[in-house]
């Protein structure tokens, strides 16, 4: 990120080998992308900065020929790429699924969400750099659900049986199957990779297929389903396993609050919480799972399980409790403790989601045709994950030189903005600097992506005044 510029040709570079039937749309992909991720934070006319460039924006995004799944290989290949290149030789993939919602849209058109509302739910998978401070690298897949209509609470699947479900070639929770055959097919050649995601992802028919796949994973527990320690005959349950399990570790964390939600169910999932320090206990073993008879597959699989959950926790609140999944070793304390740090990761999808909708103002762009809105996600997922990024350069590279991060001009401006900073400031201290611009309190611990998004914009505005002041002055001299 030498300078806003530089930081666009990074992000546009995600697309120079898209293969889209014309050379044409080929350099107009590029073009618009990197337009938009000099000012990811403006509506799309700013953004365009001409009304020419916005039109031909409109053009870009409804244009039928304009193939979304190419546009989505070119930004994979090039993950997939940055993946074989980390120091560490390990990434981490983060899947998840969200909400993306329009409210200037017909629900009939878009698609329904569980709310009524019109959207669509977007299924993605995240890779990280497991060794630089969780570095985004970007999305390797990503695949979008429409409902024709509002479901019931529970859906279809509250009136047929586990067999009946398992023939539907249709059902949303395959989404997850194929987030996982894809990255695997990707990250080929990839030294380690494991993947990570939470309790709407435990099922059998996905253990088994990870497995088959020779892939490692962290996944958290939904079920209390069969289960028994490897060796027992008798089938009891995978909660009576855990409690027979002997803590081996114990830690202190800290908890921040978690307000109430508006959506019931999202507070029974993740119930609200007032902050507080937890100590921690963790235990770990084996379990094996049966194979439910309606379903293909190994009749028993064997998984490392851990266990962490709050001693003592305060009169009247939830204790912290997480179980999971994992291929990963459970020998040690150190071991434990990694499995557990490597699930903590999945919070970055979080941001990532954040930084897509607040960030990028993906819901807020006002397409009115599924290919245009599916045009611009393709287009954003590499500005979401750059945003991310930002804030990680200042713990990575914290002594590298400012230049590393701004063009002479815009420092220059900082400084003029920013009183405090330095004669030959670090990278570090420039960012610093920028999250100060976008309203960041030193108090408030480490800067986020937001608050430097919006110190950024703030920066690049009084460039832009700047140039224009300028131009002004040279017009007046003739």
């Amino acid at each position: 990120m030498a300078s806003g510029r530089k930081r666009a040709q990074r992000i546009g570079g995600d697309f120079k080998h898209a293969e889209l039937g014309d050379e044409r749309l080929n350099k107009r992909a590029v073009a618009l992308v990197e337009q938009l991720a000099k000012q990811p934070g403006l509506p799309l006319p700013a953004a365009m900065g001409s009304t020419a460039a916005l039109e031909a924006a409109y053009r870009f995004m409804n244009n039928g020929a304009v193939g979304i799944q190419r546009l989505l290989e070119s930004h994979r290949d090039a993950v997939a790429e940055r993946a074989r290149a980390t120091a560490s030789g390990e990434v981490l993939v983060i899947h998840d699924t969200t909400t993306c919602q329009f409210g200037h849209l017909d629900a009939s058109d878009i698609g329904y969400l569980q709310t009524g509302r019109a959207g669509f739910y977007l299924h993605l998978s995240l890779v990280i750099d497991s060794g630089l401070w969780r570095r985004p690298l970007g999305v390797v897949h990503a695949e979008t659900i429409h409902r024709a209509k509002r479901s019931r609470r529970g859906g279809r699947a509250l009136q047929q049986s586990g067999s009946e479900t398992a023939k539907w070639h249709d059902r949303e929770s395959l989404r997850w199957n194929r987030g996982v055959t894809t990255t695997a097919e990707a990250l080929r050649g990839v030294a380690s990779v494991i993947h990570v995601a939470d309790r709407e992802s435990d099922s059998y028919q996905l253990l088994a297929h990870m497995l088959s796949l020779g892939q490692r994973f962290v996944v958290r527990v939904r079920h209390d389903r069969r289960a028994r320690p490897p060796g027992d005959e008798e089938w009891g349950t995978l909660r009576a396993v855990v409690e027979g399990m002997q803590g081996r570790m114990t830690r202190s964390v800290p908890l921040s609050r978690r307000a109430r939600k508006t959506a019931p169910r999202a507070n029974q999932a993740n119930p609200p919480r007032e902050a507080r320090t937890a100590q921690l206990i963790f235990s770990a073993g084996q379990v094996e799972i049966p194979r439910p008879r309606y379903l293909a597959g190994p009749e028993v699989v064997t998984l490392n399980v851990v266990h962490v959950v709050e001693e003592n926790p305060p009169p009247g609140e939830e204790p912290v409790e997480w179980l999971l999944y994992t291929t990963e070793p459970v020998r040690t304390k150190d071991d434990i403790a990694r499995v557990v740090d490597i699930y903590r990761t999945r919070w970055v999808i979080e941001e990532f989601n954040k930084a897509l909708k607040t960030g990028c103002l993906y819901e807020e762009r006002g397409f009115e045709s599924r290919h245009a809105l599916l045009t611009m996600l393709a287009l954003s997922l590499p500005i979401a994950s750059e945003l991310l990024w930002m804030r990680s350069r200042a713990r990575t590279e914290p002594d590298a030189p400012a230049s590393n991060i701004l063009s002479a001009q815009q420092l220059l401006l900082l400084r003029h903005l920013r009183a405090e900073l330095p004669a030959h400031p670090t990278a570090r201290q420039v960012l610093l600097a920028i999250a100060g611009l976008g309203g960041h309190q030193k108090s408030n611990g480490e800067p986020g992506w937001l608050v430097l998004q919006r110190g950024l914009s703030k920066l690049q505005s009084c460039e832009a005044g700047w140039e224009l002041a300028k131009s002004a002055e040279r017009a007046a001299k003739k």
